[in-house]
């Protein structure tokens, strides 16, 4: 049992029909999962509320929590925000008010998963047996296991911490934007946290620029006082960001490549940060510039946690690949599988990338999603001619046409830009063209063909992903094992 005064600790529910119990058995916010005793949040659709709300009474919930005016026959307490109380409600519930292990966030459209890799490798791993949680699954010091979604809803997120053992020093969490939109962290407070900058995606659900970057804005106000926030210097939102976690009583550092008052820089050596007048080695086995600074903002979020900066970046030099993203997974040409599904990313990327290895033929497989932000199809095949060649094909297309998709991605490409079907001949597939093949794994094949045993392939969009959603159906697919058995082949 939990008093009802801790459970709803910080909320301002007002008593609309009957008293309070004085304590609650558990919360919940699915009617099929209300136990006896335990209060009931109302979350979702309105019309669906009421039938929900009555299954939730039948089911011995002692109380309901609601935005609505519910009709019920216990007590109803109504609340302005019924995802933020359960929210709140839930790590009470599990004794996460008064949880002492940092928790270090990482929220932005692109690289999360690296970032957020490079605070839990910083941290010490598996060695110290440091926690990670993001898109590619979560780790609890010892074991991974998958993770359906990038920030877990709070039931599910606030089990997992509550049950990370007493000696695990940290937890490094991806936070996506739906997260923050949905409140999923309210009632943990953040050590520190790093936004990677904000580019386009999401629009499907969040409709506008303005709504994506609020919900990225909201969680830098779980972090607590004298918390570390890391900003993207470089990204046209940093101010913003700055603004809101300065607002929070939050320390903020500015990195970037062109600006803030910690800098990025490459030399004959490797990367070095400069910081507070001392230059330190970033030691980042991936190429990219934005590695180099996903690598440095992950050491500087290990800092928040009290481990010590230079101790933090000497251990990024052991660091192991993050599957899927910008992992070498063949050579003969050498073949990369990466994340980058916005238009920001894959440009970056390949940019990034021709600067690493230049005078190298590079060419791109990518697709777009179906049922999805239709406007960056256009701007996703734009990207793509970031490379020389770029191969466009299907990645889950879910209920839409694949060849409709594709369609989209052409309609939004340069006028004049050389478009080919597999069938034409290799020597017509000039710079800066692009190639159709929807078939993915004949698009990869042709890839490592047209570039050729020197050049460099990037095959883009799915990263550790092991399916794909093709018209309805769950096939199996796996860039990464493909790629990877392709290097195998004599």
């Amino acid at each position: 049992m939990i008093t009802a005064e801790r459970l709803f600790a910080g909320q301002s529910l007002q008593r609309t029909a009957g008293a309070c119990p004085a304590a609650f058995t558990g919360i919940a916010r699915d009617s099929r999962h209300v136990a006896a005793g335990a209060a009931y949040v109302a979350i979702g659709n309105p019309a669906d509320q009421p039938v929900h709300a009555a299954e939730a009474v039948a089911a011995g919930a002692a109380a309901l929590i609601s935005e609505l005016p519910l009709a019920a026959s216990i007590p109803l307490l109504g609340t302005p925000h019924a995802r933020w109380a359960f929210a709140r409600a839930s790590a009470a519930l599990h004794g996460l008010d008064r949880l002492a292990m940092p928790v270090l966030g990482v929220t932005g459209t692109a690289g999360k998963s690296t970032t957020t890799h490079c605070a839990w490798w910083a941290l010490g791993g598996p060695t110290l047996g440091a926690a990670r949680i993001g898109t590619i699954g979560w780790h609890d010091g010892a074991n991974e296991r998958a993770n359906p979604q990038t920030t877990p809803p709070p039931e599910e997120l606030h089990a997992f911490l509550a049950g990370l053992p007493s000696a695990c020093p940290a937890v490094a969490m991806e936070v996506s934007s739906h997260a923050g939109d949905q409140h999923r962290l309210a009632g943990l407070r953040l050590a520190g946290l790093a936004y990677t900058g904000l580019g386009h995606d999401h629009l499907d659900y969040h409709r506008t620029v303005g709504a994506y970057l609020a919900a990225k804005l909201r969680v830098a106000r779980l972090l607590r006082p004298g918390a570390l926030c890391v900003v993207n210097a470089d990204d046209p939102h940093a101010h913003v960001m700055a603004h809101a976690a300065t607002a929070a009583g939050a320390r903020v550092i500015g990195l970037g490549h062109l600006r803030g008052e910690v800098r990025l820089s490459r030399r004959s050596d490797g990367w070095r940060l400069r910081l507070d007048g001392r230059e330190l080695g970033v030691p980042m086995r991936l190429p990219g510039d934005f590695n180099a600074w996903n690598a440095a903002a992950g050491a500087l979020l290990a800092s928040a946690a009290g481990v010590a900066l230079d101790v933090a970046l000497d251990r990024l030099a052991t660091l192991p690949a993050v599957p899927g993203r910008l992992e070498l997974l063949a050579h003969g040409p050498d073949t990369y599988v990466d994340y980058a599904h916005t238009p920001e990313e894959l440009s970056v990327m390949l940019r990034a990338v021709r600067r690493e290895f230049p005078g190298r033929r590079l060419v791109c497989v990518f697709g777009c999603g179906g049922d999805r932000d239709r406007t960056k199809r256009g701007p996703m095949g734009c990207a793509a001619l970031e490379a020389d060649v770029a191969v466009l094909t299907t990645d889950n297309s879910r209920s839409e046409s694949p060849l409709a998709i594709a369609n989209d991605v052409l309609t939004g490409l340069p006028a004049g830009t050389p478009v080919f079907d597999n069938a034409a001949p290799r020597t017509v597939h000039r710079a800066r063209s692009l190639v159709v093949e929807l078939d993915r794994a004949q698009a990869i094949i042709l890839a490592r063909d047209l570039a050729g045993t020197d050049g460099i392939v990037v095959v883009a969009g799915k990263g550790h992903e092991t399916n794909q959603l093709i018209q309805g159906r769950v096939l199996p697919w796996d860039d990464r094992a493909f790629v990877a058995d392709l290097g195998r082949r004599p």
